[in-house]
């Protein structure tokens, strides 16, 4: 089989098992990039990426951000985490079978590589690196460039995505690279986010990020511990208080500035026990937080997200990907839904509920519980 045949099959394969959007990236448009650009370390000798994406179904971001159900994001989420490991492990294979080529699934999240013999500390809050930057492998496979927000965004589907990918010393034929960047600075990515991970107007001047030899540029990075502690759903309230992301502590971390949460370690310390083990905090509200703590620890141990059973994949917050849509206007229906969805709160006997102000009165509502979308074996 030549070379051209080998990458139209993996293509068909790729979309056929579900991902929307493919390309094939090259090593030596990553020669410039960050560490997590370099395929070597993966697998020595790599010249190939083959890139994908997972959208995110429309109708359940409209659900998600007005807090009627979060159940469909959910099951996208772990269909397209799941599903990339189990496409990336069945390409590798695929190529090493029928070629004398080598291959590397990459793990889609979850995975980070040492660093002058060390690996990433959340206490710490320095670079953290991926064994490989599906980012950073998607624009140089021409799926898109990186948006404000850091998250690659396309043409097609916006930032609202997900990635796989697999690595081969195969010496495939790079697409195009995206001509234009479709970010338009619209800033909603900073409006939705609860953390202040990134700021509005200042761009990240830390490190450069050169894919094919366009700088990639995008807001500069705040403490990755901030946007953690919001991202997994411990906390989560706008800066004016009047909405939440899908958590029942009401905490704003945005009124934290990142010189103030860099410097103050204790104020992260103080954090994390109100959140899990002050008694003056309530139960049910210690219980939730302790819950996504194991969750993630699970995630800790096997460095692979594509492992995550569905009842442990618990999407309560990445506005800033999710809210990124192709359509500027659904962007920006999104983020009407979201500063009108109210507040999240967790009753006596541990269900999440919703308050909100309709019309100058006090609304509240369950949202649809996890059984009535799906069944008992999907949720084990």
């Amino acid at each position: 089989m030549d070379l051209k045949e080998l990458k139209v099959n993996i293509k068909q394969m790729i979309l056929d098992d579900g991902a929307k959007l493919v390309g094939v990236g090259s090593q030596d448009r990553l020669k410039e990039a960050p560490p997590s650009g370099d395929m070597n370390y993966c697998l020595p000798g790599a010249q190939s990426c083959i890139i994908w994406a997972y959208p995110n179904p429309i109708e359940a971001l409209e659900n998600y951000f007005s807090k009627i159900e979060r159940m469909s994001i959910k099951k996208a989420q772990d269909f397209a985490y799941v599903g990339a490991w189990k496409t990336a492990q069945k390409v590798a294979k695929y190529i090493e079978e029928i070629t004398d080529y080598k291959a590397f699934p990459v793990i889609p999240n979850a995975k980070y590589r040492e660093v002058n013999g060390k690996r990433y500390d959340f206490r710490k809050d320095d670079y953290a690196w991926p064994d490989f930057s599906l980012r950073y492998g998607a624009v140089a496979a021409g799926l898109g460039h990186l948006g404000w927000s850091g998250n690659l965004v396309t043409k097609e589907y916006g930032g609202s995505l997900y990635l796989g990918g697999v690595l081969t010393i195969a010496p495939l034929e790079p697409d195009p690279m995206a001509e234009e960047n479709h970010c338009n600075r619209c800033k909603i990515c900073v409006k939705a986010c609860t953390t202040g991970y990134f700021p509005m107007d200042e761009e990240e001047s830390r490190q450069e990020v050169i894919i094919g030899g366009f700088k990639e540029v995008y807001a500069r990075r705040g403490a990755y511990s901030k946007c953690g502690i919001g991202c997994a759903g411990w906390v989560g309230l706008s800066l004016d208080a009047t909405w939440s992301t899908w958590t029942p502590d009401h905490t704003s971390l945005k009124k934290h500035t990142h010189e103030e949460w860099i410097k103050n370690r204790s104020l992260r310390r103080d954090l994390l026990l109100k959140l899990l083990r002050d008694p003056n905090t309530p139960r049910e509200i210690r219980k939730f937080n302790q819950k996504i703590l194991a969750s993630f620890a699970k995630v800790g141990i096997t460095e692979n997200v594509g492992l995550r059973p569905l009842i442990d994949t618990n999407p309560r917050c990445g506005n800033c990907n999710f809210i990124c849509v192709a359509d500027p206007k659904k962007r920006k229906e999104l983020y009407n839904l979201l500063i009108t969805s109210g507040k999240v709160y967790i009753d006596k006997k541990g269900k999440e509920y919703v308050k909100k102000i309709v019309d100058g009165k006090e609304v509240i509502h369950y949202p649809i519980p996890e059984k009535e979308y799906f069944s008992e074996n999907e949720l084990k």
